[in-house]
């Protein structure tokens, strides 16, 4: 009874024990099922994730190819958008001055200012400043490019003669002195000798004293050009002694400029300019846009040859005369006038090639010492426009306007203008890589030719002609050729005491002051000369001079009264229209029976 009971209680506890065992075997076997289980679901959880990815890979790369095609074509149409605003500009005028900053209005919209205030294109003197011509701000067309410059005040510097360099340019020098001047014992006899060839100068008479080598004609001109300097850093477009583009980089330009057109408020230093910028081309292979930025220079080129004054012919601003009731022949002895070359007895007559190509050919493009190599292929090959014995190849590098094809072209003639109906444009092709080139590819009889070129635009502004006055130094008198800031009461030029001690480059004084019988001829606001400042001679003795700069007239010299120098030749923009030329035509036929 006893044995039975043990056995009993033994039973009942082994049996949980061997329940345990059993359930222990059996999760045993679940686990391993489990992890296999497992390890199925990771291997077909990575088949999604990378299926998944793929996926996600395609979809990304799908919608970047979308957007890539998408910022190409908008590039595409913001590049047409552009074209089409300059071809807008083209159909209506031509290159030339729009206007200047207005400083004139009245009860009539002619009271205003125009391509003239007091001087045409904002011209002024500055003629105490060794080399510089004083010139304002313009809003300008070149090519279909409206564009606002800062405050002018350009330099008398050329093109470099002896570097290829971008933008390298080099001062203009003066004319010489005549022996006949300089070999005089006295100062006194150097002054009635020097007025004689200024007689001789504005009577264009070589028989009194042959003025001609040293009374020198310059051509000075505007040139502009799509450059790649779209980045940070704002290139300035030439030397001034008085302004600057007054920004850090383009951007910061841009927004001063964006924030006095919006306020109506001008920078009082008239330091801010417009240059636009555009999509010059989109990158085939990344679809990006290629940006190119607009910059202009203002340069001069000497003419090699004689340029009489009676070529410069007068052009008639009636709108600017007709208010203050002067005549043509009036307006000729002021600021207003503007010229215009034609070396021709008679100024009213068809032209192709004339004066002006003449001198303009002569005047390099942005390569300063262009290649005769230089080619544009499109189109074939370009001849001069100048009807010489034989065609002579057309010098590309070198501004010009007409010129021939090798064979007639639709409307029966060779004979072709730069732009479409441009009368001012002139074009010259460069190597500089700064200039964004314009690629294009042709293909006829499923044979295709690729031509690239790099081009700039030039208009005139002015004929300037440099005389003897600014070399001419009687007295010794040193020259430091630096910016100088009078010391009030110790050197200003205003007492024997405080005498400057040299002509300095913003105080070009040596011109004696009784060579001039007169005071300033019509001075203006905007000018800096004063009529004579006192300066220390070469021997130590304090003298009165007077500027040697380039003036734009010149005070009485003796018999020569109102010596013109500044000769502005700017083309107009709005004489490209129709209505200016209606207007031109109908005041032109009126000024044949009614005097205006």
């Amino acid at each position: 009874m006893a044995m039975k009971l043990i056995l009993l209680v033994t039973a009942c506890l082994l049996l949980p024990l061997a329940d345990c065992m059993r359930r222990q075997r059996s999760s045993h076997l679940n686990l391993e099922e489990y992890s296999r289980e497992r390890r199925r679901n990771r291997i077909d959880d990575c088949d999604d994730v990378r299926t998944r990815q793929t996926n996600l890979e395609r979809n990304v790369l799908s919608k970047l190819t979308a957007f890539q095609d998408a910022v190409r074509l908008l590039s595409q149409q913001a590049m047409i958008q552009q074209e089409f605003v300059e071809e807008r500009i083209r159909s209506v005028g031509q290159s030339g001055i729009l206007i200047v900053r207005r400083d004139t209005e009245g009860t009539r919209n002619y009271y205003s200012s125009s391509h003239i205030d007091t001087g045409v294109s904002g011209v002024h003197d500055h003629s105490d400043y060794y080399q510089l011509l004083g010139m304002g701000e313009v809003c300008v067309v070149i090519n279909g490019v409206e564009f606002r410059t800062r405050h002018n005040d350009y330099k008398f510097n050329r093109p470099s003669s002896n570097s290829t360099k971008y933008r390298a340019v080099e001062s203009i020098p003066f004319p010489d002195v005549p022996v006949e001047v300089t070999s005089k014992a006295t100062v006194e006899e150097q002054i009635v000798e020097m007025r004689k060839w200024f007689e001789a100068f504005q009577q264009q008479n070589s028989s009194v004293r042959d003025y001609r080598p040293y009374f020198k004609a310059n051509i000075c001109y505007m040139e502009a050009a799509w450059t790649n300097d779209s980045g940070s850093v704002l290139t300035e477009p030439f030397q001034s002694d008085r302004h600057y583009l007054n920004g850090r980089s383009w951007d910061d330009l841009m927004a001063k400029l964006r924030y006095t057109t919006y306020t109506g408020i001008k920078d009082n230093f008239e330091n801010l300019g417009f240059l636009p910028r555009k999509i010059m081309s989109v990158d085939p292979v990344t679809g990006l846009p290629v940006y190119a930025q607009w910059n202009y220079r203002i340069l001069c080129f000497p003419i090699p040859f004689d340029l009489p004054t009676k070529n410069l012919k007068q052009r008639d601003d009636f709108h600017w005369r007709y208010p203050r009731n002067v005549s043509e022949q009036d307006v000729k002895s002021k600021r207003a006038a503007r010229f215009h070359l034609n070396d021709e007895d008679n100024d009213d007559q068809f032209t192709d090639y004339t004066l002006l190509d003449k001198v303009m050919e002569l005047v390099p493009g942005m390569d300063n010492i262009p290649s005769p190599g230089l080619q544009e292929l499109y189109g074939g090959p370009l001849f001069s426009a100048y009807d010489g014995a034989t065609p002579k190849p057309l010098a590309q590098g070198f501004y010009n306007r007409w010129y021939k094809f090798a064979v007639d072209g639709a409307m029966g003639s060779d004979l072709a203008h730069r732009g479409f109906n441009d009368e001012s444009l002139f074009v010259a092709l460069n190597t500089q890589k700064q200039i964004v080139p314009m690629s294009i590819t042709d293909c006829k009889n499923n044979v295709c030719s690729t031509s690239s070129a790099r081009v700039s635009y030039a208009i005139p502004l002015e004929v300037v002609y440099m005389t003897p006055l600014s070399n001419w130094n009687p007295y010794n008198i040193c020259f430091n050729n630096t910016i100088f800031t009078p010391i009030p009461g110790v050197e200003d030029g205003l007492t024997n005491e405080t005498a400057l001690r040299c002509a300095y480059r913003n105080f070009y004084y040596r011109t004696p002051a009784s060579f001039f019988t007169s005071g300033p001829h019509e001075p203006d606001d905007a000018d800096t000369p004063r009529v004579s400042l006192k300066v220390r001679a070469g021997d130590g003795t304090v003298v009165d001079v007077s500027v040697s700069g380039t003036q734009f007239f010149l005070p009485d010299i003796g018999e020569a009264k109102e010596v013109r120098l500044r000769y502005p030749i700017p083309p107009i923009h709005g004489e490209g229209s129709t209505v200016y030329k209606e207007v031109n035509a109908l005041r032109d036929r009126v000024k044949v029976n009614i005097p205006l």
